[in-house]
């Protein structure tokens, strides 16, 4: 298969259409990362993504849609804060867990009588959604438990020749998945954070929201290894770095640095210091030290502030060793 590398006119939108028309697989842009999409009511599609993707088939997928007035054909039970978040935070990197319609095929959602749902903010998938007008599914378009990809070329380097065509729609603005919302219980709960504030979000519906845990609940990027470059990773706390340094391998090892640190005799990759502009580039640095063929990465973590905690679950993820 040759995979075709589409731009973001309206004729190459037509033409990514008609490929999920088809049955075929996109990865198409997000202001979070690149997703690899599949018409959700075409069930050889979707286990198109998992045979690609190598991912489990109980691994759950996230359905996108282009207006929360599709909702009610997904979802049921629907509780009074989705239109109230829904309000303020989409399109964006907001999903929630909610209920699933009788309807909605068991393979979308692993088994689960739950189907985790968002409307993304990037005006390239807007448009296919709204051509196509129906809803898609799309995980992260990279191999199962690896680095997501941030930008096209991030998705050629994975998937070249496994899936129809990437729909280009330049660098990634989040760089890091959607926080995921349980809605499905009394209490709202946090299940994966990600590029929206947990503080937003409380500010929002006027409730604290329950803490990420890893409760077993199925949704994506749940894994405690996942995110993970080919490159090991080793994260140290900022009062460690200094006799790291002194005892860090100078080849094949690269230290990703918030603190302002000038050491001639290893390698060091500045990261911003600023959260919002970290996820932004997480991935992408990642990739990049892949590329360079390091073999240890090893990270300055973040400081222990709410802004940081997708930063942390990223990390912690990327270096969590089976």
């Amino acid at each position: 298969m040759k995979t075709i590398l589409l731009k973001s006119n309206d004729s190459d939108i037509d033409k990514a259409s008609q490929f999920l028309s088809d049955g075929e697989l996109v990865a198409i842009p997000t202001e979070t990362v690149y997703g690899l999409a599949a018409d959700a009511s075409n069930i050889s599609a979707i286990n198109k993504i998992f045979e690609v993707k190598k991912r489990p088939q109980s691994h759950p997928l996230i359905l996108h849609l282009r207006s929360i007035d599709q909702l009610n054909d997904w979802a049921i039970d629907i509780p009074s804060d989705v239109h109230n978040l829904a309000k303020h935070f989409w399109p964006g990197p907001m999903s929630l867990l909610l209920k699933k319609h009788p309807d909605v095929l068991s393979e979308i959602t692993g088994g689960s009588d739950k189907i985790c749902i968002r409307i993304p903010n990037h005006p390239v998938t807007l448009s296919l959604l709204t051509i196509l007008n129906k809803g898609i599914v799309a995980p992260s378009a990279n191999l199962f438990g690896r680095v997501s990809p941030t930008s096209a070329q991030h998705v050629l380097d994975d998937l070249d020749g496994k899936i129809s065509a990437i729909l280009d729609g330049g660098q990634c603005e989040v760089g890091l998945e959607s926080t995921i919302i349980d809605l499905t219980e009394i209490k709202p709960k946090i299940l994966r954070p990600g590029g929206l504030p947990i503080a937003h979000i409380e500010e929002v519906i006027d409730k604290k929201i329950l803490p990420h845990s890893n409760s077993g609940e199925k949704i994506s990027g749940n894994l405690l290894n996942h995110y993970q470059p080919r490159a090991s990773v080793h994260p140290y706390e900022k009062s460690e770095i200094e006799h790291l340094i002194n005892d860090m391998p100078i080849n094949k090892s690269v230290l990703l640095l918030l603190s302002d640190i000038n050491k001639n005799n290893i390698h060091i990759h500045q990261m911003p210091k600023d959260a919002y502009q970290y996820g932004q580039v997480f991935y992408s640095t990642l990739r990049l030290m892949d590329d360079k063929k390091y073999e240890k990465i090893y990270i300055e973590l973040p400081p222990e502030k709410s802004e940081w905690y997708a930063i942390h679950d990223r990390i912690k993820k990327a270096s969590f060793k089976i």
